[in-house]
């Protein structure tokens, strides 16, 4: 089995290291829907930042022919930007994977949040062995989108491409759609096998990576392919609010930040102005309501300071809303979580936006 990922073992303080033999997924029986897939559920971070399963092995497309029913994806996943990722799985390697790829993701592209909403129902009610409403499935599917969820935010799926190795065709063609069609993204990840040596009974090792493109699309507001799209398309649409919603990374990564520093929320302009104003006039009563301490972490980096001592941190735009529910009664969906809370006198999309 050769690999490009070369992978070796350190004991302790010993100055040197040990080769991983690399070993063909299908020599230790690993297969796509038992182990690949089920991997990917455990750990959807491998598809990116903030992925959520949606379903998996989908098969209920509507033909008159009934030429789709035995078409089944793979997994269907949804990150915080309200993107569908479609990924296609393969042990091994296959020259067509990308164009069964690209036609689940022109059937995706139809979905309506209903569709959705109905498929991750029952993907849960599989999970729980019990049935599960479409309206508690979609509660899941929103809260996990951050702000506001457009409906042209589905016709652009993401297309993630996961297998052991990828023939030329394949290459040649992903690079070929990507500079071509400013719309696509579509992505190339490996998955490989590696063998601790002298290990009893012999263990295993499993590392994913992204191969194409080398850097994530997502993390930059403009790729050469988007520059090209009008100002107002739904790629631009997208790219933006994954910038947003990454800021908080971005401000980890570069420790912009300093721990423990205070951060504090501004609403206005950004949700219903007599809704702003109750929230205000509910934080004067108890300044801490407002305030919020940066922490060290990737993803929930805010702990409120009107909380308890033991509780979790949060996302920006979670503790937004949950602060204008406790406030007001309202649940509002689009809070964007990165403009609203500000360090210094600065938004946190502003600061990221600086930093980086």
């Amino acid at each position: 089995m050769q690999t490009d990922v070369l992978m070796y073992t350190v004991a302790g303080a010993n100055p040197h290291c040990v080769p991983m033999p690399a070993r063909q997924l299908a020599d230790l029986g690993i297969l796509e829907a038992v182990h690949l897939e089920q991997w990917i559920v455990d750990h959807p971070e491998v598809l990116g930042d903030q992925v959520k399963i949606v379903t998996t092995q989908y098969d209920r497309w509507s033909s008159d022919s009934g030429d789709l029913a035995r078409e089944r994806l793979d997994i269907l996943g949804l990150d915080s930007s309200g993107q569908l990722v479609v990924v296609e799985l393969k042990r091994g390697k296959d020259s067509r994977i990308h164009l069964q790829a690209i036609t689940y993701a022109a059937l995706v592209a139809g979905f309506s949040k209903e569709t959705l909403a109905d498929a991750h129902a029952d993907y849960l009610g599989r999970l729980a062995g019990e049935p599960i409403s479409a309206a508690a499935a979609r509660e899941q599917l929103e809260a996990h989108v951050d702000g506001a969820w457009d409906d042209d935010v589905l016709t652009v799926p993401r297309i993630i491409l996961l297998a052991e190795d990828f023939t030329a065709q394949t290459y040649t063609t992903v690079v070929w759609l990507s500079g071509l069609t400013p719309n696509l993204s579509i992505e190339m990840h490996t998955v490989n096998a590696f063998v601790l040596p002298e290990s009893t009974p012999p263990q295993s090792c499993i590392a994913f990576r992204r191969l194409y493109p080398i850097a994530d699309p997502a993390t930059k507001v403009l790729t050469p392919g988007i520059a090209m799209a009008p100002a107002d398309s739904v790629t631009n649409k997208i790219a933006e609010k994954q910038r947003r919603i990454r800021s908080t990374y971005l401000l980890y990564d570069s420790n912009a930040i300093p721990e423990n520093a205070d951060v504090t929320l501004n609403l206005r302009t950004w949700i219903n102005a007599d809704l702003a104003a109750a929230v205000e006039t509910w934080v004067a009563e108890d300044t801490r309501r407002g305030r919020a301490v940066w922490v060290s972490h990737r993803d929930r980096p805010l702990r409120w300071a009107a909380g308890p001592a033991d509780q979790a941190t949060l996302t920006p735009t979670t503790l937004a809303k949950q602060i204008v529910q406790e406030a007001t009664g309202e649940l509002v969906e689009a809070i964007p979580g990165a403009d609203v809370w500000y360090y210094n006198g600065e938004s946190l999309a502003d600061l990221a936006k600086r930093v980086g």
